[in-house]
């Protein structure tokens, strides 16, 4: 498993970035590696901008909190094989074009990014597919 897993504590919920086992850092349950390998997996990448670059970005999986995204950050999410959502908010921005996308047998991996779009009133969040060539090295 890559390093920089973002997974949620079965336990208590905490989202928190995984490498190997480990405990949860609020309750202390044990985390195994093995019980994170999803069917697929969603790499996202949080392309760096001027706008909100002191703001973590909230990202959301089908509408369930994982933590925060900073700016030129890459985490990689395991899924299920199905549709997924990823919505992402930007400090007091909600506005977000949300990405709907399916994981299959076929295309178990997706690549991800997301920027700030600047608009005259509200800025929005987009988050698009990328092909794997546009994703940063990690």
């Amino acid at each position: 498993m890559a390093v920089g897993v973002r997974v949620k504590c079965p336990n208590c919920g905490h989202v928190m970035n995984l490498a190997g086992d480990s405990t949860c850092p609020k309750c202390s349950a044990p985390l195994s590696e093995n019980a994170y390998r999803g069917e697929g997996m969603v790499q996202l990448y949080r392309m760096g901008s001027p706008i909100g670059v002191a703001v973590g970005y909230g990202l959301y999986l089908d509408d369930a909190p994982m933590g925060h995204l900073a700016n030129t950050e890459t985490v990689f999410i395991p899924v299920s094989f199905g549709q997924h959502k990823l919505h992402v908010t930007c400090g007091m921005t909600r506005r977000c074009q949300d990405l709907i996308f399916t994981v299959s047998p076929e295309k178990p991996h997706i690549c991800a990014k997301a920027r700030i779009k600047a608009g005259f009133w509200s800025n929005t969040v987009i988050v698009e597919e990328a092909a794997p060539s546009e994703m940063p090295a990690v």
